[in-house]
């Protein structure tokens, strides 16, 4: 039974569409990730055959279900191709370098600190909050110029992602498509994240224009990007910006 019960659960937490719940497959599911936590014998026999396939548990919870790390020559890696994902496409260095800033600068955007990023991967009562795509640029771009003004100038084949951010235009012009704005790789990326089931699109309104709630297994099975040195810029980032609004905001209560 632990067998055909470990099976089951593989299965589950391959498809990133399924949470546990009460009713039908999601209680089946439910009932599957309880043996997962509370048994010892289960969880090594689980990961006992992830390990063989070259995976990991990244996050396992009761709301969640669990999320799976796959190495780079499993059989289950994803992508199987770099190209899959939407800074991988054949398109211009600007144009890849810049959408591969959109998920940290996301996760950074909506968890300053790491508090805010334990909270909403381990707190399911705390709900993550909608990300406008126009708000989401307009964060990186600051983000990029005020990287910018502390070194103007980076040399080298590898420049730094915000320096391919700073190069491309806003919003669209007479000469310039819609396509190949910063605004509209926002939204791109977004979009891609809700097609792999890792974000929620909030309303049917044009592509810039509308906002996305990323899902908590997003943040979950990217733990790692958070040790990453550009994901603690972007954290100093937002943080030094709700620190200079709050100023602001008690300089304007004392004065009246």
């Amino acid at each position: 039974m632990n067998g055909i019960d470990a099976g089951r659960l593989l299965v589950f937490a391959l498809d990133v569409k399924a949470t546990p719940g009460r009713t039908g497959q999601s209680a089946e599911y439910a009932r599957l990730v309880a043996r997962y936590l509370s048994e010892e014998t289960f969880r090594q026999l689980f990961d006992d055959i992830l390990e063989g396939a070259g995976c990991s548990v990244t996050h396992a919870s009761p709301e969640t279900g669990l999320v799976l790390l796959a190495e780079a020559d499993s059989a289950w890696a994803w992508p199987a191709r770099s190209s899959d994902l939407p800074w991988g496409k054949k398109q211009k260095e600007e144009h890849r370098a810049a959408r591969m800033l959109v998920v940290p600068a996301l996760l950074a955007f909506i968890a300053p600190t790491a508090a805010d990023l334990e909270d909403y991967v381990d707190d399911h009562t705390r709900l993550l909050p909608d990300v406008p795509v126009a708000d989401l640029e307009d964060y990186i771009r600051q983000f990029a110029l005020q990287q910018e003004a502390a070194n103007p100038n980076p040399v080298g084949i590898d420049r730094p992602l915000w320096w391919h951010w700073v190069q491309l235009p806003q919003v669209r012009s007479a000469e310039r498509s819609a396509r190949t704005t910063s605004t509209y790789l926002v939204a791109d990326v977004l979009d891609f994240l809700e097609e792999q089931h890792l974000a929620v699109r909030r309303d049917n309104r044009p592509l810039t224009e509308t906002a996305y709630r990323p899902r908590r297994r997003l943040m979950a099975h990217y733990r790692d990007l958070f040790l990453h040195d550009l994901f603690a810029d972007l954290q100093s980032f937002t943080t030094s910006n709700y620190e200079r609004a709050e100023n602001a905001s008690n300089d304007e209560g004392n004065q009246s």
